[in-house]
Parts: structure tokens; C-alpha cells; sequence
């Protein structure tokens, strides 16, 4: 706000208590003229400073000051009462502030008890004790009146707090004042009929002389019930309005022996009024929000069984498919006569599908992972263009073996990542750029620095991202429309993926398109790395040869168990097998192999148990966890059981040699050593 405009609100707030409370002092100052029983400035007050805050307070302690200096006061005497005025309205407003959500007291019920508690009822008694004290002060004939002017004085105020705040902070909320006519027709009525109403209660001389003031309830009941805080604080101010009109004229159902007297008991009234109904809307609107809520999560909840429905259909799709190459090709393969070279066909068809099923279910794995907080990043030094260039030698699967081509502008820059899980984030963009575009598009794939960020844009010609799709693109389960026979394939979570991997690194991902058929860009931003000082290998580094080694396969699954002896004889190891703990510890303890490669799940003893077993009676052995639990914890499991490496079904076999190489030769030099 504008120094100019701020001069403007102190002025204005300054204004506005100071013609309250000349109204209040003139009408109704009757036991003293510097208190009075009907006191609006103290809402005033506590409204301006919940609003634009303490900034605001000198223009409150001005226009107290003004008003009691114009009234009766002397100068010192003003300035007392007008910081005791002050005092009160900062004491309120930081304490509804600090216990009952500031200017949204009103909006639930119990806060509006904790604003009567802590702004009318105890700030209001600072006060009235510094004012009440400035007046014994200068003139001891107060004291005589002492316990009067102090309660007048606080109920005075108490009762501007509980009607003139809402009221205020109501409107300066929500000043719209466009409604269907049916509303505005409604809320007329409801505003007539409470002035009706209390006029003939408080001004009827039949009726003025019954105790029938409650009948002002109804009403603003009805208010309640139909509007929202703003038209109760006003139906009641208004009620007030005419109540304190009355009363003052010594008519109505609370004329006492003394004007004074009349105003505070219907003082009392109106602020029990006043917060009874503002509570009873703020549990009418409570409520709503309640059923709003549960109509929404129904919404959901049938949203996510539809969702759920679908994507059991996708998934058996998607499952089926490979399933149904990989049975039609070892069906193949147990044909007599079968050529070679349709044998190798055969087995690359296995493969192929078999890299396609485990990448639907890691993905699967990893959204969930994520999800519940599981997934840790190892960051590191990673260059971008690199990282892209090693991903487009990946082979593809069978929804895109067709390349388009591939426009490459790759420029170095390094980034702060997991090197796996941006390999992840960029294969997942590369594979469904490829498989939404044909062989007559292209695809454009652009490394660049921007700024503290390195960039990677994957743009192409493809089938584009329908508009209403568009914000739901990185959605679970979310895709295009496709046809039965599902030809783009796919779960819908490859691009969830993306961005939450992206997000794990403190980066964005954002995806344009302007329409379907028109192309798609996605643009990952992650934060940069400075980069590492180059590496060489020495000199006569040569990639280890696989030698033969005795082998233990503990597996309880015997398809699985005969399938990896095979492999490993075919690649010159000696293989033993067990097929359940107990068997595969009693054959590691007495035939020591070099290594045991171990499923986790096994019928009698677990795999970590076995691990514990021959860890601690054979050192030497080489442990090889094989299993299908790939969770972090189970990894670190897996290590404190004393596993050497922890590898997820199904696994390369150049990957399990890899490592059963890296183990022994590890083993061997520090034997050497020793």
C-alpha cells in the first residue's frame, strides 16, 4: 500500500471512531460523561487492528484521544483513557490472532467463543480499569460511583466487540453484493422483518410492558440458517440499533429504574444474542462444509473405483500381451525341428517381452515407492547429454520399434541427480515421444543450461495432447483415448513417473501441446552440478574374464531353480541346487561353494536366515541375494543378514556374472593381501 493510501486508512479509521464514539459519549454518557453503555469504537478498534494490523493502532489512540478531549476530559486525563483504549484493541486483536485464527474467528464456532472470551469479555477490561482509574484520579467525586462507571464502561465496550467487529471484518471480507434476485429478494425480507419485529417488541405499549424480547430470536434464526456471517452480524446490529433506540426512550421490555440501568441489562442481551446466533451460522456453515466435503470424496472415492476398474482391464491387457509371446515362443521352442535361426528368434522374442514385463511392473513399484515416502535418491555429478545419448542406444520395445527420426542438439551440462533415476525420467520421455509419433514425424531432443537449471526438451510432431487432457497429463493411470485394440499400449504411469522423480530432485516438468495431432514438448528442469574433475582408467585396465565356479542355487520354485542352472552351465560354472533353507545351508556348510545364490521367500527358512547361517559359519562364502523383493528396506535388509549383493528377479545374466566376477576377485585380493 501506498504511503499516500496509508495516510488515507489512518486518517479514515481515525474518522470513524471518532464520530462512534461522540455518538456513543452524547446519547448515552449518562452516569459520567466520559463512559457510556453503548460504546461501537471498541469494534471499531479491534476490527481496523485484526485487519491491517498494529500499524493501524495510532490512528485508534487519535480518535480516542479526540473524542474524550472534545467531551469532558482534560488533557492528560484524554491521553490516559485513549491509551487504555488503545491498550485494549492491540491486547484483542493479538490474542484472537494467537488462539482463534484472526480475522476467520467467525467462521468457526468455537472461535467465536474464544474471541467473546478473550476480546469482549477480558481486553475489554483494560480498558475500563485504565480509564475508570484516570477519572478517580482527577476527580475523587467518581470514586463514589465507582463499581457503576466500571461496569458500564466494560460492558460498553464488551458489547461493541461482540457486534460492531463482526460486522466489519464480515463486510470487509466479502463486499459482493451481486446476488440471483431471489436472494436479494430474501435477504430484504429478512432485514424488514427483523427491524419489524424488534420496533413492535421495544415500541408497542401493549407489548413493551411483557418480557417478550426473546421473540427477536426467530429471525435471526432464520438468518442463520439461510445466509453466511455477514447478514447476521448486520440482522443483529440492526435489531440493536432499534432495541438501543427504544430502550433510551424508556420503552420496551427492559426499563429499569434508570436509563443507564435499562441499557446495560439490554446490553447484556443483545452480545448473548449476538454470539448465539453467529455461532449457530458458523455450525450451519461448518456443517455444509462438512457434507461438501463427504459429497467430494464420494465424487472421488466413485472416480477412484472407476479408475481402479479401468486400469485392472489395462493391466490385464498389458500383462496378457507379452504372456501371450513369451507361451507362443517356448512353445516354439519345444517343437522338434525347429531351425536355428527361428530358435534365436524365438529367444529374442523372450527376452524382448520380458524387459517389456519387468519395466511395467518397476514403474508400477516405483509410483508406489514414492507415493508412501520409500524412494532415496543417490545424487551425484551426472552429465545431461550423456545421459541422453546413452539412452537412445537403448533398445526398444515392440510399441516402438519403428524409430522416427531423432534430431539431437545435445550440449553438456551437468546436473545434481541419480544417475538410475534420470536414466529413468529420460527413457520414460523418450519412449512415449517414440510411441506417439510415426515414422514420418521426428522428434527433437535438445540439452541445454538455462539459467541455475539444466534443461532437457524432448519435442515432437506426434499425435499432440488433447486440451482437456492437458492438465492431467502426469495423472496416475491417465492417457489418450485409445481404441480396443489399445494400440499405443501403456499403463499410464510412465509420465507420473517423470514428475515425481522430478520433483524428488528439486526440479519441474511442464508438457506442452496445442491440441491433438498438432505435437507434444516436454521440458525437464533440474538444478545444476559442477563438474567433477576428469577421470581416466590406468593404462592395461581390461574388463575381467569369466572363470568357472562351484555355485549353489537355493530356489523353491523349481522352473525358476532349473531355468538359472542352465544358464550357469552353459557358461561353464559347476551348479548345485537345494530347494528349500535348511537343504541349501547344509550343503553350503559341507561343500563350501564359491558362491550361493539365494531366493529370500523360501517355504521353511527365510533367505535372510540362510544368509545368517552360513555367514557365520562359512566367511569365504559369496553371498547373492536373487529375489523379487527390490524395496530399499529390503536391500539394507538384506545387507545386515550379510548378503555380498542384492540383485531383483528377473535378473541379466551379464549382470549376475558381472557381479559374481566382482565378489570373487574382491575375495581374492584381499586374500592376496592378507
Amino acid at each position: 500500500m501506498s504511503r499516500s493510501l496509508w495516510a488515507a486508512l489512518l486518517v479514515g479509521i481515525t474518522g470513524v471512531y471518532f464520530l462512534a464514539g461522540r455518538v456513543g459519549l452524547e446519547f448515552f454518557g449518562l452516569l459520567h460523561p466520559n463512559a457510556s453503555a453503548v460504546w461501537p469504537p471498541t469494534g471499531v478498534a479491534i476490527a481496523a487492528l485484526l485487519t491491517f494490523g498494529r500499524g493501524v493502532a495510532p490512528a485508534v489512540f487519535v480518535g480516542a484521544f479526540l473524542v474524550n478531549y472534545t467531551t469532558a476530559g482534560s488533557l492528560a486525563g484524554s491521553l490516559g483513557i485513549a491509551a487504555g483504549n488503545t491498550l485494549e484493541g492491540l491486547a484483542a486483536a493479538y490474542l484472537v490472532t494467537r488462539f482463534a485464527h484472526g480475522r476467520e474467528a467467525f467462521d468457526r464456532a468455537l472461535d467465536i467463543f474464544k474471541f467473546a472470551a478473550l476480546a469482549a469479555i477480558a481486553s475489554t477490561t483494560l480498558s475500563a480499569t485504565i480509564g475508570v482509574g484516570v477519572l478517580a484520579l482527577e476527580d475523587p467525586a467518581v470514586r463514589t460511583q465507582l463499581g457503576a462507571i466500571w461496569l458500564t464502561w466494560w460492558l460498553g465496550d464488551a458489547t461493541g466487540a461482540m457486534l460492531v467487529t463482526p460486522l466489519l471484518i464480515a463486510w470487509q471480507r466479502n463486499r459482493k453484493l451481486r446476488a440471483p434476485a431471489a436472494r436479494v429478494a430474501e435477504s430484504a425480507l429478512l432485514l424488514a422483518t427483523v427491524v419489524t419485529v424488534t420496533a413492535t417488541l421495544f415500541f408497542s405499549p401493549l407489548l413493551g410492558r411483557y418480557p417478550l424480547a426473546y421473540l427477536c430470536l426467530p429471525p435471526l434464526v432464520w438468518a442463520a440458517f439461510r445466509f453466511r456471517q455477514r447478514e447476521v452480524a448486520t440482522a443483529v446490529v440492526l435489531m440493536s440499533v432499534v432495541a438501543t433506540w427504544a430502550t433510551a426512550m424508556d420503552k420496551g421490555p427492559f426499563v429499569m429504574a434508570t436509563t443507564n440501568e435499562s441499557l446495560l441489562v439490554l446490553q447484556s442481551f443483545t452480545a448473548m444474542i449476538a454470539m448465539t446466533t453467529l455461532i449457530m451460522a458458523a455450525l450451519v456453515q461448518e456443517r455444509v462444509a462438512l457434507l461438501e466435503r463427504e459429497q467430494a470424496a464420494l465424487k472421488n472415492a466413485e472416480a477412484a473405483l472407476r479408475s481402479s476398474d479401468v486400469f485392472i482391464a489395462m493391466l490385464s491387457h498389458e500383462l496378457r500381451n507379452p504372456l501371450s509371446a513369451i507361451a507362443a515362443a517356448g512353445e516354439l521352442l519345444q517343437r522338434p525341428g525347429v531351425p536355428p535361426e527361428t530358435s534365436l528368434r524365438a529367444g529374442r522374442i523372450i527376452r524382448r517381452q520380458t524387459v517389456h514385463f519387468t519395466r511395467l511392473i518397476e514403474d508400477l513399484l516405483d509410483v508406489a515407492r514414492i507415493t508412501v515416502g520409500k524412494m532415496t535418491l543417490r545424487r551425484e555429478p551426472v552429465d545431461l547429454a550423456e545421459a541422453v545419448a546413452n539412452a537412445l542406444q537403448a533398445p526398444l520395445t515392440d510399441e516402438v520399434r519403428a524409430w522416427a527420426p531423432v534430431d539431437r542438439k545435445l550440449e553438456h551440462v551437468w546436473v545434481d541427480a541419480d544417475p538410475h533415476r534420470l536414466n529413468q525420467i529420460i527413457e520414460n520421455l523418450l519412449h512415449n515421444a517414440l510411441k506417439y509419433t510415426s515414422r514420418l514425424g521426428i522428434i527433437r531432443v535438445h540439452t541445454y543450461q538455462d539459467g541455475g537449471c539444466g534443461v532437457l526438451k524432448i519435442d515432437d510432431t506426434g499425435s499432440g495432447i488433447a486440451a482437456e487432457l492437458l492438465p492431467r497429463v502426469f495423472d496416475l493411470f491417465t492417457q489418450g483415448e485409445q481404441g480396443p485394440d489399445r494400440a499405443h499400449g501403456g499403463l499410464g504411469v510412465g509420465l507420473t513417473l517423470v514428475r515425481r522423480l522430478v520433483d524428488l530432485h528439486s526440479g519441474n516438468v511442464e508438457a506442452y501441446s496445442e491440441g491433438a495431432g498438432r505435437g507434444s514438448t516436454f521440458v525437464v528442469r533440474l538444478p545444476l552440478a559442477a563438474a567433477p574433475a576428469a577421470t581416466m582408467h590406468p593404462a592395461g585396465t581390461e574388463v575381467p574374464i569369466a572363470r568357472a565356479h562351484s555355485i549353489l542355487v537355493i530356489e523353491d520354485n523349481a522352473d525358476a531353480r532349473e531355468s538359472l542352472r542352465m544358464l550357469l552351465e552353459i557358461a561353464g560354472h559347476a551348479v548345485s541346487e537345494a530347494a528349500n533353507g535348511a537343504a541349501g545351508v547344509e550343503y553350503a556348510l559341507t561343500q563350501e561353494p564359491s558362491v550361493a545364490l539365494v531366493d529370500i521367500g523360501l517355504p521353511d527358512i527365510d533367505g535372510y536366515e540362510v544368509a545368517r547361517r552360513i555367514r557365520s559359519a562359512k566367511p569365504r562364502i559369496r553371498l547373492i541375494a536373487l529375489t523379487g523383493y527390490g524395496r530399499d528396506e529390503d536391500k539394507e535388509r538384506a545387507h545386515k543378514a550379510g548378503f555380498d549383493a542384492h540383485l531383483v528377479k528377473p535378473v541379466v545374466m551379464a549382470t549376475l556374472e558381472s557381479v559374481i566376477e566382482s565378489l570373487l576377485g574382491e575375495r581374492d585380493s584381499a586374500r592376496s593381501r592378507a
